[in-house]
Order: C-alpha cells, then sequence, then structure tokens
C-alpha cells in the first residue's frame, strides 16, 4: 500500500469515528430511548465495524445482557459478576478462561468511580475468514464508544430514578394534605368538655388517628387509634376506618359492643389480615358524667380525678382486623365528672433516648399531675415539652397521637 493510500485509509477512518461519535451524541442529546441507543450502538459495531458476535451487559442493580449480536439463546450466558471481579481494564480471553466465554475474543470493562456500569464481550472473526481483527483495529474507538453508550444509559437510570422519586414525593405530599384534612381541628370546648390533641407523624403520613364525634347536645363519642405499620397503606387504612366509625356513629345509637365487631369486620375485609388496628373508643354521657368504652388492644388512656389514683381504662377485646369475629367484647364503665382523660398511641410512651430508653408512661402520669381543672391544651403542651427533652436528637420511632379531655 502506497503512502498516499495510507494517508487516505487513515482520513476515511478518522472520518468514520468522528461521524460515528456524532451520531451516537446526537442521540443521546435528543434523548432518544434507551432501544434505539443500543440499536445505533450495534449497527455500529457490526456494520461499520465488522464485529460479528458480541454481548452487552448493563449493571443496573443486577447484570442483564441488553444487546447481543451473532449468539443464540442456548449459547449460554457467561458469570458477569466473576468476570468483572477480574477484570479492570481491556482483557484478551485465553482457552483457560471460564465457561460461556469461548466464542469470545476480548472483554472491555466500563467503570464509574470503582462501580462496574457495563461489560462489552466481543468475538469478531469468522473462522473461515482471514483478515486482521477488526477489534484489534479499531480496540481504542470501540473502548471510547462504549464508554459512551455505558454512561449514557446509567444516565437514562438516574434519570428515570430521580423522576419516580418526585412523583413518590408528590403523591406523599398530597397524602400528607388529605390525611390533615381528615384530622378533626375543631374540638368539643365548652362547659361541659373541653378538648386538645397533638398529632405526629412518622413519615409525611401516618397511620394514627383521634377523632371526637358529637352525636347529640348530651353525648360525644371519642377515639384514638394505631394502624399495624406505617406510611402509605397505613394511612390509607386508617382513612377508611374513620369514614366507617363516623359513619356507624352518626347512623344512629347502637350498644358499643356492637359498634365495636361492626368495625372489626370492615378493617378485616380491607386489610385482608394484613394489618390490624388497635382502637379505644369512649362514648360519653355528658349529663351523668359517665363514660362507656371499649378498649381494643390499645395502650390504655390514662383518666385521672382529684383525690383518686390514676386509672387505666384496660377493657375491651383484641385489636381489630385480626379474627373474623372477636372471642369476647367487654364494655368498661367509668365516672368523668372533674377528670381528665388522655389518651395516646404507642408512638409516645416508646420513643427512645440516645441511650436507648423509652419513655414509658411515669413521665406522663406525672405530666398529668397538674392542678385540677388545667386545660387539655396546656397539659399537651407541658407533655410535648416532656416528651422532646427525652427525645433529644433522636428521629421519631412511630407515630403519635394524644387526644386529651377535660369533663367537667
Amino acid at each position: 500500500m502506497t503512502r498516499l493510500a495510507r494517508l487516505n485509509e487513515r482520513l476515511n477512518l478518522k472520518e468514520f469515528q468522528l461521524r460515528a461519535l456524532l451520531d451516537i451524541t446526537k442521540a443521546i442529546n435528543n434523548n432518544e430511548s434507551k432501544q434505539e441507543l443500543l440499536r445505533l450502538y450495534a449497527g455500529l459495531m457490526h456494520d461499520d465495524l465488522g464485529i460479528t458476535r458480541l454481548m452487552f451487559f448493563e449493571n443496573d442493580g443486577g447484570w442483564s445482557c441488553v444487546q447481543a449480536l451473532g449468539i443464540q439463546p442456548d449459547d449460554g450466558v457467561p458469570v458477569v459478576e466473576d468476570l468483572m471481579q477480574a477484570t479492570h481494564d481491556i482483557r484478551f480471553i485465553g482457552a483457560e478462561d471460564a465457561q460461556g466465554l469461548g466464542r469470545f475474543d476480548i472483554a472491555i470493562p466500563v467503570f464509574h468511580r470503582e462501580r462496574p456500569l457495563a461489560l462489552l464481550l466481543i468475538g469478531d472473526i469468522d473462522d473461515e475468514e482471514q483478515r486482521m481483527s477488526p477489534t484489534v483495529k479499531h480496540l481504542n474507538f470501540i473502548q471510547t464508544l462504549t464508554n459512551l453508550i455505558a454512561v449514557a444509559l446509567e444516565n437514562k437510570r438516574f434519570a428515570l430514578r430521580a423522576l419516580q422519586q418526585e412523583r413518590n414525593r408528590r403523591e406523599l405530599e398530597l397524602a400528607a394534605e388529605m390525611q390533615q384534612m381528615l384530622v378533626p381541628k375543631d374540638l368539643p370546648n365548652d362547659a361541659r368538655i373541653q378538648a386538645a390533641a397533638w398529632y405526629q407523624p412518622h413519615q409525611q403520613v401516618g397511620g394514627d388517628y383521634y377523632d371526637m364525634v358529637r352525636t347529640s347536645p348530651d353525648e360525644v363519642v371519642l377515639c384514638v387509634a394505631d394502624v399495624s405499620g406505617k406510611g402509605i397503606a397505613a394511612a390509607l387504612l386508617m382513612s377508611n376506618f374513620q369514614a366507617t366509625l363516623r359513619a356507624l356513629v352518626q347512623r344512629g345509637r347502637q350498644p358499643l359492643d356492637q359498634l365495636v365487631r361492626e368495625l372489626n369486620a370492615n378493617v378485616l375485609e380491607r386489610a385482608q389480615g394484613e394489618r390490624f388496628i388497635t382502637v379505644f373508643i369512649g362514648r360519653a354521657d355528658l349529663r351523668t358524667g359517665t363514660l362507656e368504652y371499649v378498649n381494643a388492644g390499645h395502650n390504655p388512656p390514662l383518666l385521672v380525678t382529684s383525690g383518686r389514683q390514676p386509672q387505666e381504662l384496660a377493657l375491651g377485646s383484641i385489636a381489630l382486623g385480626m379474627l373474623p369475629d372477636l372471642p369476647f367484647v367487654q364494655v368498661g364503665n367509668a365516672p368523668v365528672s372533674r377528670s381528665t382523660l388522655l389518651c395516646y398511641t404507642d408512638g409516645l410512651v416508646e420513643q427512645e433516648d440516645a441511650q436507648g430508653n423509652a419513655l414509658g408512661t411515669e413521665p406522663v402520669l406525672k405530666t398529668l399531675e397538674m392542678p385540677s381543672g388545667t386545660a387539655p391544651k396546656t397539659i399537651n403542651e407541658a407533655l410535648i415539652a416532656v416528651f422532646e427533652a427525652h427525645r433529644g436528637g433522636i428521629p421519631y420511632l412511630d407515630d403519635i397521637a394524644v387526644l386529651t379531655c377535660r369533663f367537667s
């Protein structure tokens, strides 16, 4: 070959390489699909460079072959993880290499900051042909092209993850907004009963719940509940529970044990046994100053009356949604005139400090030693201060709901 011919060949090669890189770059800038990028890549490798066999693997949390040429489905797939551990640069494959590599001549790995992104395996020459290996001839260019494609695919994965994370964030925000709409804002505050609440979800949405429903001028139904688990699934189940409870108590007065059994059937139907709800439901007769209640596996509320020992309201049943039929439902009764009732979920007393110690009920009871007639809002503020001092900088471990009622 004359010197002029060699120069022309080199110029043609450089022109091809620039055109190929330009085509790939344009496709990336135009945000072409993954399939289109791989199709363009395979066309350059086969049609322009003469590569007859290749397998291109990407690492998307696990290795998978996303492009293959000249490979039969039953040829077997190399163990890419093992190969990548032993291959950090271009590697020529010998006869002694692992099973599944015999069809290939060269392995080209792609790393980004020590993280493996992709692997290209090339078998570039047909047995009956006698010619210079195109892989050897264009090895540096093939490596550049492969790195370009691998990084482009990785960027697409990052973009998709970022988009999904943004969608998830927005869904959580919407769910939190909806849940805030369900949390009662106007609690009773008159001459016979005053109430205040504190709600702190573990995440943006939570599975704890409190409510108060005025069913008549002389009667109030109050409730505090806790769905097993956290997050959106727990919040959705709790929202359904709230709607069902309100519909049932506003439909008409019925025995409290019957109400609890209907709620149990509803929870079981919605959760299919995968979640359960602990709940305390009380029905206060403001005329007589008495409270009938059912505690379905919930933390016992604390009833404090001046001159008497604090009382835990624990009588009731097992948690709702665990069994098709509750084995027992016991209805408790307690006088509540001139008393304070504090209902809470387990996120309050189970919160740990820096040493791993739970808050427990003692600090809660101490807070309730405030003078008789102290407003529920003041009690809650004192309780929150005690809680936050205990928690320090430790994250919230669970959802928290507190409902404090003062009966005159």
